[in-house]
Order: structure tokens, then C-alpha cells, then sequence
């Protein structure tokens, strides 16, 4: 149960979730460390909202790390200066694991489509991606290339690498045929597999955002 301490660290930014009778409220803290009897957070802060939690209340930590998306769910004890008290973990939930978790962010993508005898360019806007693959909505069938090259346009930078398809499916959209077109990443190396997890952490953190003040 204590694997979330491989991966969240002093400085980890975490998100503390107070569920209420009119809805969830969310504060953002920051990770200090874990005592053999509580963790300690920074004060929790939301622009909107002054914190105030108290004794005994359940709470839900969040953390977005490299290695899964942790929620753990502890009773707040105390607050003293700028740092406040939980409770050890009731529960630890990883929500998913790295290498897997796959969200809808829409990344503009260029294609390098060759053959034995023709190279062709094409672009396209991911419908999610993930560190291992993307999915793509293209208007015609790749599968008769040989080679694929992929360059992901964050607002960082951008990534290459080469791609190996793993399925292609027809999708009527209106009265015209498009392909949903699944691919793998072959060339990327760990530190780009890294970074696209963070922007995925990201994303996914943002959405949750968009869920909690909704229901506030």
C-alpha cells in the first residue's frame, strides 16, 4: 500500500478534494513528507475559497505522478502555520499505471507516409494519445505504406519518432468514409515517453477541475 511513496515526493504537487453536501470542494497543497503517523501538506489554497476543513473529515489527497495518478484517502487532523496534518492513508487507490493511462488530448500531428517507390505528407489532429500510441482520424488507409513517421507538435516542442499500426477501422462520419487509425510508438525514447505522461497527468488533472467546479 505504500507504493505511492516511490513516486510522490517533497515538493509533489497534490490537489486535496472535500466532498460536501452542495458538492466536491478542491484546494491545491504541496507534498512536504510522511511521518510514521500523518502526512504532511502544505495549507491548501484555492483562489476562490478560503480552506477550512474539520477534524475527522474525510478527505481525498491527489497526487499526478510519473508512475500513476494516486488517491488517498486520509481525515484531516489539524492545521498549524502553513502546513497541515492528515491522517495516514485509509486507502491508496493507482488509478492507472503510466505506460498505459491514454486521454483525449488533441495534439496536431504530421505523417510521413512512404513506400517503396512514393513518399507522401499528411497531417492530422490526435483523437487521444498515450506514451506508447496515438489515434488518429485520417481520410485514407495507411496500411498500404511501408514505413510511417510520426512529428507531434506540443507547444514545447515537437517529438519524432517512427510508428507501427496496430488497427485500422473504417467510421462513417456524415456520408463520408474516414479510418480511426490506431499506432504505436517504435523510436521514442524514455525521456519523450516521459513527457508526454506529464502532459497527459496534466490534462487529466484539468478535466478533473472542470468536473469538480461543475459540481460545485
Amino acid at each position: 500500500m505504500n507504493e505511492y511513496l516511490d513516486y510522490i515526493k517533497q515538493g509533489q504537487k497534490t490537489e486535496l478534494i472535500i466532498r460536501t453536501p452542495g458538492g466536491a470542494v478542491r484546494f491545491f497543497s504541496t507534498f512536504e513528507k510522511q511521518t510514521d503517523t500523518n502526512i504532511i501538506i502544505s495549507k491548501p489554497e484555492n483562489k476562490h475559497l478560503a480552506f477550512n476543513c474539520i477534524p475527522n473529515q474525510d478527505v481525498e489527497l491527489y497526487a499526478y505522478t510519473n508512475g500513476g495518478v494516486f488517491k488517498l484517502k486520509c481525515k484531516f487532523i489539524t492545521c498549524l502555520k502553513n502546513e497541515c496534518l492528515l491522517s495516514l492513508p485509509s486507502s491508496v487507490d493507482k488509478m492507472q499505471r503510466r505506460e498505459y493511462i491514454r486521454v483525449g488530448l488533441n495534439i496536431k500531428t504530421v505523417i510521413t507516409l512512404i513506400s517503396p517507390d512514393s513518399k507522401k505528407t499528411i497531417q492530422a489532429t490526435s483523437k487521444n494519445i498515450s506514451a506508447k500510441g496515438i489515434k488518429l482520424l485520417l481520410e485514407e488507409d495507411i496500411s498500404k505504406f511501408s514505413k510511417i513517421e510520426l512529428r507531434m507538435l506540443f507547444e514545447e516542442g515537437s517529438i519524432s519518432t517512427v510508428a507501427q499500426i496496430i488497427k485500422i477501422r473504417p467510421a462513417e462520419i456524415g456520408q463520408k468514409t474516414y479510418y480511426s487509425t490506431s499506432l504505436m510508438f517504435i523510436t521514442i525514447s524514455e525521456k519523450e515517453m516521459s513527457f508526454i505522461v506529464k502532459k497527459c497527468f496534466e490534462f487529466e488533472a484539468a478535466q478533473r477541475r472542470k468536473l469538480l467546479d461543475s459540481e460545485s
